[in-house]
């Protein structure tokens, strides 16, 4: 009965005594050596290897704004030590707008243990470890561990396995920073990190984060915004909630990844930046908090991008494409409603699906090489190549010089009115790709919401998007009283649909200008080339009839001439910038007459001496940009009263890649151009104007300024 009662007790209360291995409801706690057998004396490492629920997270030495800490209080022999522990390199979570740093799936906890130098028997280590694990709630848990490691005249390695989980734990922990680092406190208290790694190059690093050791001196960030130059990184940061006055040593981690030739790299590094009383940045550094730029939730951003996307009908982008669909629409008047509806669905179903396509490339381009924004692939001179023979050759069938899926002849045989539901599907996928340069009212700060967050909510945003975009067709398709109102079909169909091919030619001239921007001259003569081999393969396809061995040689020629004209894309430099672009010559793309090139150094230092500053992002390819110089930035009373008030214009052209001005938008959670910043003296932030400029509201903001600075 005793034996029974002893064993009873022992089983009762067997969680409480140590082993090297506990497993609680959420985590995995075991103790590792990475030795089997120790020296007197002689130092070796342990490790507290948590394996982590799924979707639950533990936390680093500095937890964030919630949370605590791993603890490991040891238990040692007399004469033996235990070191701090060694924290490997943490995770960013933004969980409902509180931020955290910490652990997701596996971490391991490295300790140093020096044994005493007159062990003689063998080395107990016992170690009581507890942590909080959080998910959508949060535990705090705990566990006993103990090891026994037998005495030895050498240390002997730990078996094969153990020894691997040592060296991924290593290659885990920060490397100590090869760079300087110094911070500075501007008059608001926040203060600014710099790193002083000479000869970065901007367009190799992404996704750089500084992770503060400490609670309290620097505010935990959901988002910081790094600038890179040749001189280093620079990081703004914001002031903690610590009352006392900033340490002389900021220590933390800083985290980037690198593009190497053989991929991507990321990187961590330990910094101690010391207190530069010499250094006081600007306040206007930072553009996070500018005046109009948005926080929204999931639904504000679902509801402004259905909004945007209804105001991108408006936009001139999709003018022609929208003038397109509003012909077949008017063709389709007097047929059976059940037409009319499915071509409106059939419309909608081409949006939503170019938009969830669209939504997959942007989730997938951001896993696997970072940020990525709005309208980025008019950036990529092979795709404006390819749009501009795009529209060459939607013109060619409007004109009714060949017709897609049927007989090469005969006006008013096109797609839309002998395959309806196939025209209405792929005018839909047409009106987004032409869409994607423009940026609308609302648009702007649902696409930089849906851009930064998990690919589930990137998606719905952009579907809501294409929803708005193909809701008024939608709705004209299935409201009969909307139908009444459509003029009658007649001769007039043909005559106004060979009109429509004329904006497509000139869509097509606008792409091969904004190909000459990015390539140079070169770009004009693979454009044209390959458009009169396009229009050599439709004539050919358009002479004699039949199957004869001519017919079928002369297919064959004209797809060698399509061929031919695709191979043109081969030949152009798709790299990230041209000559014409960086000189910021007159020549270029983007007019620079009475404007200085954007860079965020001079825009500081502008602000700084208390002068007005007006920002214009833009780029070739963005037609509102371009209808917003000519209406409200280039005409005379604009000019005269930017110059009387002594404002300090700057541009920036993104008509190629520019890792600057991608993490100012991104910084006033913009997704894409135009953008617009305005500074009065003095202000703490800049305003972020509308999309779409007038005159008369660029002279409002103007007029607001104080008499003195005109």
């Amino acid at each position: 009965m005793l034996r029974f009662l002893a064993l009873l007790l022992v089983v009762l209360a067997g969680p409480a005594f140590a082993q090297s291995v506990v497993q609680t409801d959420n985590v995995r706690a075991e103790l590792l050596s990475d030795v089997s057998a120790v020296k007197a004396g002689e130092p070796f490492w342990v490790g507290l290897r948590q394996t982590i629920r799924p979707k639950w997270h533990t936390y680093w030495k500095n937890p964030g704004e919630s949370g605590l800490p791993t603890e490991i209080v040891w238990t040692l022999p007399a004469g033996a030590k235990a070191d701090p522990i060694v924290w490997p390199t943490p995770s960013l979570f933004d969980i409902g707008g509180i931020t955290n740093y910490g652990f997701k799936d596996e971490a391991m906890l490295l300790v140093r243990i020096t044994p005493p130098a007159d062990l003689a028997v063998p080395l107990k280590i016992a170690a009581a470890a507890n942590w909080l694990v959080c998910e959508d709630v949060c535990i705090p848990e705990e566990a006993k561990l103990e090891l026994s490691l037998p005495l030895a005249a050498a240390a002997t390695p730990s078996d094969p396995k153990t020894r691997a989980l040592f060296e991924q734990a290593r290659h885990r922990v920060p490397m100590e920073s090869p760079w300087p680092a110094r911070y500075g406190v501007s008059k608001s208290g926040d203060p600014t990190l710099i790193v002083e790694a000479r000869g970065l190059k901007a367009d190799t690093i992404r996704d750089v984060y500084f992770f503060p050791a400490e609670w309290g001196p620097v505010a935990s960030m959901a988002r910081q915004t790094a600038s890179i130059t040749a001189e280093g990184i620079r990081i703004p940061l914001k002031k903690g909630d610590a009352k006392a006055a900033m340490p002389a040593m900021l220590a933390g981690t800083l985290v980037l990844t690198e593009k190497t030739a053989d991929g991507q790299v990321r990187q961590a590094f330990d910094i101690s930046a010391r207190l530069d009383p010499v250094f006081v940045p600007s306040s206007t550094a930072s553009l996070a908090g500018a005046v109009g730029a948005e926080q929204l939730s999931l639904v504000q951003a679902l509801l402004f991008a259905l909004l945007g996307g209804l105001i991108l009908n408006l936009m001139p982008c999709v003018f022609p494409v929208l003038a397109m669909k509003a012909a077949t629409f008017a063709r389709l008047a007097g047929h059976e409603r059940s037409e009319m509806r499915r071509d409106g669905l059939t419309y909608t179903a081409g949006v939503l699906v170019s938009f969830g396509a669209m939504a997959a490339a942007v989730v997938a381009i951001r896993a696997s090489a970072g940020e990525v924004s709005w309208g980025f692939q008019f950036q990529s001179p092979v795709f404006s190549l390819l749009i501009a023979y795009l529209f060459f050759t939607i013109g060619l069938n409007l004109s009714g010089v060949f017709e897609i899926g049927g007989r090469l002849a005969g006006v008013g045989q096109g797609l839309a009115a002998r395959g309806g539901a196939a025209g209405s599907f792929f005018t839909g996928v047409l009106a987004v790709l032409v869409a994607t340069p423009c940026t609308a009212p609302f648009m702007a700060a649902a696409l930089g919401f849906a851009l930064t967050q998990p690919a589930p909510a990137t998606v719905a945003v952009l579907l809501a998007m294409g929803f708005g975009l193909a809701l008024p067709f939608l709705a004209l398709s299935m409201t009969p009283a909307l139908q009444r109102l459509m003029p009658r079909p007649g001769p007039w169909m043909d005559r106004l649909r060979q009109f429509l091919a004329f904006p497509m030619y000139a869509s097509a001239v606008w792409m091969i200008w904004v190909l000459t921007q990015q390539t140079g001259s070169d770009g004009v003569v693979y454009a044209l080339g390959g458009m009169i081999l396009i229009a050599f393969a439709v004539w050919l396809l358009r002479i004699g009839t039949g199957s004869s061995p001519a017919t079928w040689a002369r297919r064959g020629m004209a797809a060698v001439a399509v061929l031919l004209a695709f191979a043109a894309a081969l030949k152009i430099d798709d790299s990230p910038a041209t000559a014409a672009s960086a000189s910021g010559s007159p020549t270029s793309g983007v007019n620079f007459e009475g404007w200085e090139r954007f860079s965020r150094a001079r825009m500081a230092e502008a602000h700084a001496t208390g002068k007005p500053v007006f920002v214009d992002f833009t780029a070739a390819w963005c037609i509102t940009c371009l209808v917003n110089e000519r209406v409200a930035l280039e005409t005379p009373a604009t000019r005269r009263a930017f110059e009387q008030a002594g404002v300090v214009k700057l541009k920036g052209d993104w008509t190629n890649r520019d890792a600057e001005i991608s993490a100012v938008l991104k910084e006033v959670g913009r997704a894409g151009v135009p953008l617009y910043l305005f500074w009065a003296p003095g202000a703490e932030r800049p305003k972020i104007l509308p999309q779409v400029l007038t005159e008369s509201m660029i002279l409002s903001e103007l007029s607001s300024l104080q008499p003195a600075k005109r």
